[in-house]
């Protein structure tokens, strides 16, 4: 079964875990360090013995006789020291009733017959453990000199026990001080957390975590509100969205309605006057697909789409003032449209001019006059409206942003978004500036114009409206 560990609990380990390695590396070092420390004390007390043994066998001048024994190697290691001579042949030359105290080697033989080094060594005599130095002392002889290492050995578990209990309790104290550590540094996580359980619960992002800090966690908590209030916002748009686009359908699916009781109900109704209610009712129906493109389109955040034509922009300008006229029977529109040709979709710039030209409708005076301007790619729309608060200027493309005066006028506050998105789009710009004496100016500006082939002049005003089409035979 796997076990899912908190990210306190993994915290904990972690710098339990870490302290436990260095204390553990500390304590070995140190145990090490000691150990040594204490058998090199022995080692020189041995050889302190060995330099005296040394000294009485060189007044023999290299001829010591059979069974010499140092004088101090009488008491049978009962002071815990002892001394013995090992010949070449693998005899021993010790106190009598010592000598099965310590067992010749093959490396001691060797020493004394001058084939090795002198060593040091562990042995044990009379269950003692001790230090045995084995030095040549003459031609075919070797002195072993033993001390025991009881006491150094004690104090040695001694202090290897002290470390350890150190370092139990250095790992338990850290383990004690991540977890206050954990907590406290984890804190915020933790009311984070619980945010957006509630956010999740309750649906509800207006709930806010508090921020007490200024590191990394606090900017995390400073992101997280800053997330919530998008949210927030993102959500008050939509409920706007859903309430302001179902008053702007309900008109003119009313009227489509109003247009098709008509015909039911009309029968015998001549015939010109029920085609024109029904090249009506198409227009409107067109009109409201083309929305709602627009507006699937904007809230995809989808990017124009890839494949472009060389579009006439006067011919798209002329096709969304015919329907704009439609629209708006009362208002004037005064156009004076110059040829040009831009690269681009003539279905979005439609959808953008329309939605100028409807904005300049919907707020100016409803006569009019609405002046349209079309030179070098750059379209001007002006209206002689009451014009736009300095305070909403800056917002007025933005999605769902409806300006405090316009709240009452139909509208769900995505035309001019969608001009802005169609403009970026071609890689062009639209702006908004108050006019003088009233109203406002939209500027709708793509780039790469450039005046139309002649030639084509004719084909386009016969073809699809807005497309260029091919030059006549023969030009």
């Amino acid at each position: 079964m796997r076990i899912r560990l908190t990210l306190k609990a993994r915290f904990i380990l972690v710098a339990g875990g870490a302290v436990a390695a260095v204390a553990l590396a500390i304590t070995a070092v140190a145990f090490l360090a000691i150990r040594t420390d204490l058998q090199n004390q022995v080692r020189q007390e041995v050889a302190g013995r060995a330099d005296s043994v040394v000294r009485q066998a060189q007044q023999y001048h290299g001829h010591i006789p059979a069974g010499w024994v140092p004088p101090h190697s009488s008491g049978g290691f009962a002071n815990l020291t002892y001394t013995q001579v090992v010949t070449s042949d693998g005899e021993v030359w010790a106190p009598p009733g010592d000598l099965q105290l310590l067992a010749p080697s093959a490396a001691a033989i060797e020493v004394a017959a001058g084939k090795q080094d002198a060593f040091y060594s562990f042995a044990r005599i009379n269950d003692v453990r001790a230090m045995v130095l084995t030095e040549q002392i003459g031609p075919g002889l070797a002195i072993q000199v033993a001390e025991a290492v009881t006491t150094t050995d004690q104090e040695v578990s001694s202090i290897g026990t002290m470390l350890a209990v150190l370092s139990v309790v250095g790992v338990l104290s850290a383990t004690l001080l991540g977890w206050a550590v954990a907590r406290a540094g984890l804190a915020p996580v933790g009311r984070l957390a619980g945010v957006a359980e509630e956010v999740t619960l309750t649906g509800d992002p207006g709930r806010r975590v508090e921020v007490r800090r200024r590191d990394e966690l606090g900017r995390l908590a400073m992101s997280f509100n800053a997330m919530l209030g998008a949210l927030q916002r993102s959500l008050d748009a939509q409920r706007r969205l859903v309430s302001d686009a179902s008053h702007e359908l309900r008109t003119p699916l009313a009227s489509l309605r109003i247009n098709a009781d008509l015909l039911l109900e009309h029968p015998e109704m001549p015939a010109a006057e029920r085609t024109e209610i029904l090249a009506r009712v198409a227009d409107q129906v067109e009109e409201l697909s083309r929305l709602v493109v627009s507006v699937t389109d904007l809230a995809r955040g989808e990017p124009l789409q890839k494949e472009r034509s060389q579009v006439r922009f006067d011919a798209v300008a002329s096709d969304a003032l015919d329907a704009a006229r439609r629209d708006w029977p009362k208002t004037e529109f005064d156009a004076d449209l110059s040829p040009c040709t831009v690269d681009g979709s003539a279905d979005r710039l439609r959808v953008a001019v329309k939605n100028l030209l409807d904005n300049a409708a919907k707020f100016g005076p409803p006569e009019g006059p609405i002046q349209v301007r079309l030179a070098d790619g750059e379209l001007i729309v002006r209206d002689h409206g009451p014009g736009i608060d300095p305070d909403d200027l800056p917002f007025i493309f933005d999605r769902f942003y409806r300006a405090t005066s316009s709240r009452a006028a139909p509208g769900a506050g995505l035309g001019l978004a969608v001009v802005r998105e169609i403009a970026l789009g071609h890689g062009g710009e639209v702006t908004a500036d108050p006019a003088p004496g009233g109203g406002t100016i939209m500027r709708f500006s793509l780039p790469g114009r450039r005046p139309p082939d002649p030639a084509a002049n004719g084909g386009a005003a016969a073809g699809r409206p807005g497309v260029m089409a091919a030059p006549a035979a023969g030009s």
